[in-house]
């Protein structure tokens, strides 16, 4: 899973990157932002059953940079480019509730869930008689997760996975000048069945789901 998701993001940065040039085509741009994850519900096959574990996790900050660069203009005020980004996201862990103790928050929930992408990312542009300029887009590539469970008595989901990873686009950008814009938008992204291992005083059992994350970014782009 690991090689073909590196592979996709290799083949789908290389196209973004290897386009016909035009004047001021290539940027780089950095990204601070509000992270929301969306509760992870792990389940597997523990104690002899299917069970699950919902973890609640805490708003927190995701940072990232791009490096991109113009491809074309299909006309009618819209225009391809495309990315090549580097993001973190970290959640702490809010609270914990195993389906296997009944309905009800566990006690002692600590750790956090953190991801590092690598995405290859296409977007287009929506030219405006303004200075502003909307987007969108979309992106694949692989999510690094670094799982960090804890609760109960001394029981844990923990694990280093590396997945398949899709991501969704949308914002505005504000030109400043030739060089230099200011841009918001927001990044949806899943990692595709995170592994982890969950460890109690019964055990060990293989466990995992689907982790998404959105976030509310600010950033500013340089063009060159």
């Amino acid at each position: 899973m690991f090689t073909r998701s590196l592979l996709g993001a290799t083949l789908l940065a290389t196209t973004t990157l290897a386009a016909p040039a035009f004047a001021q085509d290539w940027y780089v741009q950095g990204f601070l932002g509000y992270s929301y994850a969306d509760d992870a519900e792990h389940s597997g096959n523990i104690g002899g059953n299917t069970q699950s574990v919902l973890t609640d996790l805490d708003e927190d900050l995701s940072y990232g940079v791009s490096v991109g660069r113009n491809i074309t203009s299909f006309g009618n005020g819209l225009s391809l480019r495309g990315e090549v980004e580097l993001s973190y996201r970290s959640n702490d862990v809010n609270a914990v509730d195993f389906s296997g103790n009944g309905a009800g928050n566990e006690a002692n929930p600590g750790g956090d869930i953190s991801a590092t992408y690598l995405l290859g990312n296409l977007i287009v542009d929506v030219e405006t008689s303004s200075k502003f300029t909307p987007y969108f887009g979309g992106g694949l590539g692989v999510g690094f997760f670094d799982q960090n469970i804890s609760y109960g008595n001394g029981v844990t989901i923990r694990g280093d996975d590396e997945v398949f990873t899709a991501q969704l686009i949308a914002g505005t950008s504000y030109e400043i000048n030739d060089q230099v814009s200011l841009f918001g938008d927001v990044r949806y992204t899943r990692g595709f069945d995170v592994t982890g291992t969950r460890t109690s005083p019964a055990g060990t059992a293989t466990v995992s789901d689907d982790l998404s994350n959105t976030s509310l970014n600010l950033g500013v782009r340089f063009t060159f």
